[in-house]
């Protein structure tokens, strides 16, 4: 597809998105179920896997699906090809086992995106439910400082909005990209993800995903809803 066409409609987009301000929208509480979205690409094909916790840190179970690919990879446009394989998933999972989440993460970007809409921004749109990105590293090319302790953090700013926060989730590792998807506060956002931080650099759920995903596209896991998630 054309990129002024792409660009147009992540305008379009980007003038649906709801970021409250700090202090208000959404907050996650005690028995929200949170989504937590990954995937892994082989091929033509996409395997998506959806974590999903019952807050704070009760593993409910994982689901994990595969679905055609359609769009073609173009940067900076990538919510347009993996936005529409998570939706599906999302659909699956909440129709066939009668889930409603309360919250979505996506490994991605949300409004920390040159136009404010990361992949995270599109699937809380058209999921219409709060919706946080984490990304591993920036879109928008600045110079971004914040201290080397467990929990820093520092804005990330774009004329003169706020659009994120980098957070560091380990001493002394390299940080990750929280932004508001949709419905949630840039802070309310940062700090569920801080709550969410584990032993390592990425986040307990996403770290789940992730692993899911890979061994699904490896064959190693099959499709479906599992509430036995093991450890690997």
């Amino acid at each position: 597809m054309d990129k002024k066409i792409l660009q147009e409609k992540q305008l379009e987009l980007a003038a649906q998105l709801i970021v409250p301000v700090n202090g208000t929208g959404y907050e996650v509480s005690e028995g929200d179920l949170i989504f937590t979205f990954d995937i892994q690409y082989a091929e033509d094909s996409g395997f998506v896997a959806v974590d999903v916790l019952s807050w704070p840190d009760q593993s409910v179970g994982i689901f994990t699906q595969v679905y055609e690919i359609t769009v073609a990879y173009e940067p900076g446009y990538f919510a347009f090809r993996e936005g529409p394989l998570l939706l599906q998933a999302l659909e699956e999972l909440c129709v066939t086992h009668k889930f409603i989440p309360d919250l979505l993460i996506v490994d991605g970007h949300g409004t920390a995106h040159p136009r404010r809409l990361g992949v995270a921004s599109w699937l809380g749109i058209m999921a219409k439910v709060p919706t946080i990105g984490v990304a591993k590293d920036p879109l928008l090319k600045k110079a971004y400082s914040v201290e080397n302790g467990k929990g820093s953090r520092a804005e990330i700013y774009d004329d003169k909005t706020l659009i994120g926060y980098v957070l560091r989730t380990q001493e002394e590792v390299k940080p990750v990209y929280v932004s508001s998807g949709h419905q949630i506060s840039q802070i309310a956002a940062v700090k569920t993800i801080f709550a969410l931080a584990g032993n390592y650099r990425i986040i307990e759920p996403i770290r789940r995903a992730d692993q899911f995903a890979r061994r699904f596209s490896k064959g190693e896991w099959c499709a479906g809803w599992s509430n036995q998630v093991p450890k690997f």
